[in-house]
């Protein structure tokens, strides 16, 4: 290649406003991204995805992938097409001599004689490209960002086109969409059926300028006919001094590109050298393109903008009302420092100001993109909790899911239990009106049987009984729209379809709109939604210790009350049962297998089905009475009899026994070795050991239990003597007998026992647990092992293919680092701690030339039936990567365990903000959920980050952020229980400015500055 057409390469950079800049993008190593999808309160969010290829979006639209504006397409494709398919700029700028053409920030051929520096600034919520043709002299800019506060979701586009040259430039421009999705088109639709879909496709509007592009109706093959009336839009115009002009896209990408299908180059508008908009296009049975087309004359150094507005609107009239605001002057502008206001208010809770500007501007994405996993707490004058901005992690590497965005005011996702109660850890040191919030939302969705549903919907509300609604409501409305809101409010509601209802029926308030969700809502119940997804993981229930020690590290005065005060917590009722031994342990292929260990229950979906009100709580009279409420310590109770009744055949690791795996998803087949795991038994001491700890110190007798969980653990209670094997069958027995017993409900008859006999049920316990871990430790590495295949090598037949064990050999996987990261937590003194640090760094886990930690040492001893992770190359994904969530959860359990100075000799290391963009290959503001390690083939990819943001490891650095700023325990209490708070930071010099200071808020509003001049370590 000669060295005109060389490539460029590619520079990293953070720039003075914080955005992270990458200059000659299209020629650095590729990666996926997206916008926050955060709208306000009173905003409709849409989802945006975007690359580091040509004009980079690449996919947008509201709700999930059945609403696409631009069809969503996973990362490597996205890769292939966003130059094709996605934003597209035509240039012809038009000479004497002959005419140039001219497509910004696209790398193909036709640019390859120009001289081109370009670049993109990513910021929070907007993304900034500038290039720059210095063989033509111009420069286009074009700024993308979401529409917020506002009744539509809107995508906008702001291009600008300057004339870097001496001479005046007359030029005629294209700009837009080559493809443009009508609504109602689904995903099915566009992956499987694209050609046959087109019959129902339909622009409307176009007279007025603003195409409407939609599905005529609803082409489900159904005899009912339903019309559609939303649509997507596209909206273009420009400023002739104040004054908007509306730019009328052309919608038929025949008359722009012509024969050429494959959308390589514009051939209609460059075999015209005066290209004049269509007079005939086809509006109807294609799929429609959305082009801006406008005539530029350009002095030396001028420059003209234009604006594409792009979203979706509930019907042509609410589209057109909204057009004279949108194209008012001033209008996006306002909207941009709305979103940077919006964007800039959520990262201000973490605000921190060190000598290292790249961790301060980390610290304040990592925060944003945590709300965007757990949700961000609006908190209400009368105290009620609503979470705001969650969505489930679904992104372009990420493909599989099935994310949702609510498209409503207050808008709310679905996500999946473990990853949203763990974002939400941290969420009382931020906003501390949360209180115990997360606890009982959490803990409610845990089951009898121990276990918990997968996906964790949206909240909604209902009226409490026997309402006044007049009253309620008689100083915010008429009368006459009281009646009229009570229908409405028959059903059970979202915030945000609340208001949708009053903005729909013209319902005028008297007061604000916070004002009255604040009354209404006080006078209402929240109902938890939630629905079981797929089979039970056994790590779920764990994360609410977090949450417990969360809130009690902030209100340490209320442990008491938490524990015993209240009995406010319930049980999820669930229709999917864990099957018993004798029905899920089979001969498969002639091997003993674990499978189908799930069945639904044919009665209890009967039972629920009936029920009018809360169907999925739990109730009494087996399912036939009121709802059961209890106190937490009982609750607590009820998991560990369940936990300790599925230790193993060795009595080391906590079963998978439900069709699926822990924390570590990847060895999805290791339940059908009768795969177990000691990281649950270390959380297993963990609750056992908080139990008993708040029985030691509570005043109270006795502790009522529901009488199946006093029973339970009556039975249990003898069997810790037992030898492993015969205390596997028979905790088993009991347990499936409990199980059975409780499918549909509790009796509701209760047991009041003695705080003594469960302090030594406990301590049994504990016994128990420590010598089952005592066997996961290897002395020679000085490590623990994770996971264990229990291959059943002795059973009886049973009728047919069923089988009864008798006798078990267990084999341990190579290590993880999740064993030592649950060890860590649990070390009784800082010794035991640094020989655990120690060990792990001589091991296979870690990675010598990153000086990182891997997730896994090399698993190619292992058999491939122990999952996907085993088919990974090594050094991708979950085999043997830096998989940057356990890497954070290991470096902040050195933390906790007080090894400060070790923690510190990983922290520049192993943290993102450190790393080189070069190696790391995206922005070092935003974490990835992997990292390649060195084990994987191609060097060129070592260090890279894949899967981008929407990762566990935002949960974990916040907590390290507060231990660094305030210590492990700020607030305590004295020998007279009165509060106290103390700041023990765990800081290192280097941190400090010049001026030896060091700023952070506490509690998300409170600016605290340290002075340190001689910039000591703390």
């Amino acid at each position: 290649m000669s060295k005109k057409h060389a490539q460029p390469k590619p520079k990293y950079f953070l720039n003075s406003k914080g955005r992270f800049v990458i200059e000659n993008y299209n020629y650095a190593k590729p990666f996926a991204n997206f916008f926050p999808g955060i709208a306000g309160k009173y905003g409709i969010p849409m989802w945006v995805f975007y690359v580091n290829r040509g004009q980079c979006i690449c996919s947008f639209g509201t709700k999930d992938k059945d609403r696409a504006i631009l069809e969503f397409f996973p990362a490597n494709k996205s890769w292939q097409f966003v130059s094709t398919l996605g934003f597209r700029t035509f240039i012809k700028i038009k000479s004497a001599k002959e005419n140039s053409f001219y497509e910004p920030f696209h790398n193909g051929c036709a640019n390859l004689n120009y001289r081109i520096t370009n670049s993109m600034a990513i910021g929070s919520g907007e993304l900034i490209l500038e290039e720059e043709n210095l063989t033509l002299g111009i420069k286009t800019r074009v700024e993308y960002f979401n529409i917020p506060n506002d009744a539509y979701a809107g995508l906008s586009r702001t291009v600008s086109i300057e004339n870097t040259g001496s001479k005046p430039k007359k030029l005629q421009l294209i700009d837009g969409l080559p493809q443009i999705v009508p609504f109602g088109t689904h995903n099915f639709f566009l992956k499987k059926l694209g050609r046959t879909i087109e019959a129902w496709m339909n622009i409307e509007n176009l007279d007025s300028d603003i195409p409407f592009y939609k599905l005529e109706v609803d082409p489900s093959d159904r005899p009912e006919v339903v019309h559609i009336d939303e649509g997507n839009f596209y909206l273009g115009f420009h400023f002739k001094g104040t004054k908007a002009e509306l730019i009328r896209p052309i919608v038929d990408p025949e008359t722009v590109f012509g024969a050429v299908t494959d959308f390589s180059y514009p051939a209609e508008f460059l075999a015209k050298t005066n290209f004049i908009y269509p007079d005939k296009q086809m509006a109807r049975s294609k799929t429609p393109c959305a082009f801006l087309m406008m005539d530029m004359g350009l002095k030396p150094g001028e420059q003209k903008t234009f604006y594409s507005l792009i979203g979706q609107a509930r019907d042509t009239k609410t589209l057109n009302s909204l057009a004279p605001k949108i194209t008012k002057f001033g209008y996006v502008e306002k909207k941009l420092d709305e979103n940077l206001k919006l964007i800039g208010k959520l990262k201000d809770e973490i605000a921190t100001k060190s000598s290292q500007t790249r961790f301060d501007l980390y610290a304040g994405q990592t925060y944003l993109d945590n709300i965007m996993r757990g949700g961000y707490p609006e908190v209400s004058k009368s105290g009620v909790v609503f979470y705001l901005y969650s969505r489930k992690h679904g992104d372009l590497e990420r493909d599989y899911n099935k994310f949702q965005l609510q498209p409503t005011y207050f808008s709310q996702g679905n996500g999946n239990y473990r990853d949203m109660n763990q974002n939400r850890r941290s969420d009382p040191w931020f906003s501390p009106q949360v209180k115990d919030e997360n606890i009982i939302f959490f803990m409610n969705l845990i089951q009898a049987d121990g276990f918990n549903p997968l996906v964790v919907k949206g909240v909604s509300f209902h009226l409490k009984n026997n309402l006044d609604l007049r009253e309620l409501l008689a100083a915010m409305l008429e009368a006459k729209d009281i009646d009229k809101l009570g229908q409405f409010l028959k059903k059970p509601f979202t915030p945000g379809e609340l208001i949708f209802f009053l903005e729909e029926n013209r319902i005028r308030l008297k007061e604000n709109y916070d004002n009255f969700l604040d009354l209404l809502l006080s006078a209402s119940l929240k109902s938890q939604e939630a629905e079981h997804g797929e089979g039970f993981w056994t790590d779920h229930w764990a994360y609410n210790l977090d949450l417990i020690d969360s809130y009690l590290g902030l209100y340490p005065e209320k442990s008491n009350e938490l524990f015993f005060g209240n009995k406010i917590f319930s049980f999820y009722d669930n229709t999917e049962m864990v099957r018993p031994r004798g029905e899920k342990y089979v001969i498969y292929n002639g091997q003993a297998r674990q499978l189908h260990s799930i069945v639904p229950d044919a009665a209890k979906k009967e039972m629920l089905r009936k029920r009018t009100e809360n169907p999925h709580i739990l109730r009494t009279r087996n399912g036939a009475g009121e709802i059961y409420y209890t106190t937490l310590i009982a609750k607590l109770l009820c998991l560990a009899v369940n936990k300790l009744a599925s230790l193993d055949p060795f009595g080391i690791g906590i079963e998978m026994e439900a069709n699926k795996p822990n924390w570590f998803d990847s060895l999805n087949g290791l339940p059908a070795l009768f795969g177990s795991s000691s990281c649950e038994t270390f959380e297993l001491k963990r609750l056992l050991m908080k139990i008993k700890q708040n029985l030691d110190n509570c005043r109270i007798e006795k502790i009522e239990l529901a009488e199946e969980i006093a029973k339970f653990i009556e039975e249990l209670s003898p069997l810790f003597a037992e030898e492993p094997f015969i205390y596997w069958d028979k905790s088993n027995n009991a347990k499936e007998t409990y199980r059975y017993n409780t499918r549909l409900g509790f009796s509701g008859n209760e047991a009041a026992v003695p705080v003594e006999k469960l302090i030594a049920f406990l301590n049994e316990a504990l016994l128990k647990v420590n010598s089952g871990l005592k066997k996961a430790f290897n002395k020679a590495q000085g490590m623990y092992y994770s996971y264990f295949i229990n291959q059943l090598v002795e059973y009886d037949l049973v009728k047919e293919h069923y089988v009864m064990p008798k006798k078990f050999a267990q084999k341990p996987l190579p290590l993880f680092l999740e064993g030592q990261m649950h060890a860590l937590r649990l070390a009784e003194s800082r010794e035991e701690a640094a020989k655990l640090y120690k060990a792990a760094k001589k091991s296979p886990l870690f990675d010598k030339k990153l000086k990182m930690y891997k997730v896994t040492a090399p698993l190619k001893s292992m058999p491939e039936e122990i999952g996907r992770c085993r088919i990974f190359t090594p050094g991708w994904l979950e085999n043997e990567s830096i998989w940057l969530h356990m890497e954070y959860k290991y470096i902040l359990e050195l933390l906790k365990t007080g090894l400060v100075e070790e923690f510190y000799s990983e922290f520049r290391n192993v943290l993102i903000p450190f790393q080189d963009p070069r190696k790391y290959g995206r922005s070092i503001l935003e974490n990835s959920s992997f990292l390649v390690s060195s084990a994987f083939p191609d060097k060129n990819l070592h260090g890279n980050g894949f899967v981008a943001r929407l990762s566990g490891s935002t949960a974990e650095f916040l907590q390290i952020w507060l231990i660094m700023n305030t210590g492990t325990k700020p607030f305590t209490l004295d020998e007279n229980g009165r509060l106290n708070l103390c700041f023990k930071p765990n800081l290192p010099g280097w941190l400090f400015d010049k001026k030896g200071k060091y700023v952070f808020n506490f509690l998300g509003r409170i600016p605290v500055t340290y002075y340190n001049p001689k910039r000591k370590d703390t």
